[in-house]
């Protein structure tokens, strides 16, 4: 009896072993890859002004930036919409300034959805960035980029 008592728990602890592994490398796989390659073109894209990355990133048909604007005459916020396509356009000129990301975070659903946490730093402003993504047509897109700044 002992030795069926202890096949069943080398089983059942190799099982779980084996489903943690299993989790792991989708975890670490393509599509965690192609979700992290995704928030950096945008990154790159707008620290270079190269619109190509930019391109590559955004979801320019369905996707926008929301931000926290505050009126200088009142003092109340609001939350600002742009289409992405709008926002990429600011990104006209390549900065001299030494800008560095960090993705702090990324959450990926069903190979679908993903959510990205970056940590965006230039020399005068610290940025958090949420990047919300969808795989359309087998491409990673930034469907929506919710942030806040902060003056250095």
């Amino acid at each position: 009896m002992n030795k069926i008592k202890l096949l069943s728990i080398t089983v059942a602890i190799f099982s779980f072993f084996l489903s943690t592994v299993s989790h792991a490398e989708s975890v670490t796989g393509k599509e965690y890859q192609a979700v992290v390659e995704t928030a950096y073109n945008y990154f790159n894209g707008v620290a270079n002004a190269d619109q190509k990355l930019i391109s590559k990133a955004f979801d320019f048909e369905f996707g926008d930036v929301k931000m926290i604007t505050v009126n200088k005459d009142t003092g109340k916020e609001t939350i600002r919409t742009v289409p992405l396509k709008e926002f990429a356009g600011y990104f006209k000129k390549a900065t001299n300034d030494i800008w560095e990301a960090k993705v702090l975070s990324v959450d990926i659903v069903d190979d679908k959805m993903a959510m990205v946490k970056l940590n965006f730093e230039t020399p005068k402003t610290h940025y958090i960035d949420y990047l919300v993504m969808y795989k359309r047509e087998n491409e990673w897109r930034i469907v929506n980029k919710t942030f806040i700044a902060q003056k250095k």
